[in-house]
């Protein structure tokens, strides 16, 4: 090898390093949050569907078996997960919770801590006993929505789940006839559409 000849380099410049940094930092700039918001959005779809196939299975349950069946939060909170069981004390009222000798029939597990839950509508709804507020949801053998005397709903009503990762909210409505056929919509919604 000639030593007046220069050795073939190998490798980036200094400055071939700093314009790969500075386009890599702007585009995660541009891409977290998004990133954030499909999250948020993710976790919001999915658990709003984890609800509606537990009321979904309620409602299938108390028709196959013809007995009132319920799916209650464990400890007063949707976020801490729901039961669902055969709501069997004798009497005309149930008390919507989870009794010794009461057949369980479903477990689901905790949501994530982002997620916020509540009722939309004033009790009585099959999401609020106005008796001991109890927060639930039950159906007759018929397959109908009751509150825990066994009167009917008698109005649509709803649940509103929420989504929040720093500034992007993600929210959904679960919204449950009278007559027992539950729905979805993307964002805040009255029920008024039955």
């Amino acid at each position: 090898m000639n030593p007046t000849m220069n050795p073939r380099r190998a490798g980036f410049t200094l400055i071939e390093l700093m314009v790969v940094v500075a386009l890599i930092s702007i585009m995660l700039v541009i891409a977290v949050p998004s990133f954030a918001s499909f999250i948020s959005n993710y976790r919001a779809t999915t658990a709003m569907n984890d609800i509606l196939q537990g009321i979904i299975l309620t409602r299938n349950e108390a028709l196959k078996r013809g007995h009132r069946v319920t799916m209650a939060p464990i400890s007063a909170d949707w976020r801490n997960g729901w039961i669902i069981f055969i709501d069997s004390t004798s009497g005309g009222n149930k008390n919507q919770s989870w009794d010794l000798g009461e057949e369980l029939i479903f477990q689901h597990d905790k949501l994530p801590s982002s997620i916020a839950i509540a009722g939309l509508t004033p009790s009585p709804t099959p999401f609020l006993d106005p008796n001991n507020g109890r927060s639930y949801v039950s159906f007759d053998g018929t397959g109908y929505p009751r509150i825990s005397n066994g009167a009917p709903t008698g109005v649509s009503v709803g649940l509103v789940l929420t989504d929040t990762v720093g500034s992007s909210i993600n929210t959904r409505t679960l919204c449950l006839a009278t007559m027992g056929r539950p729905r979805i919509v993307k964002g805040a919604d009255l029920c008024t559409a039955g």
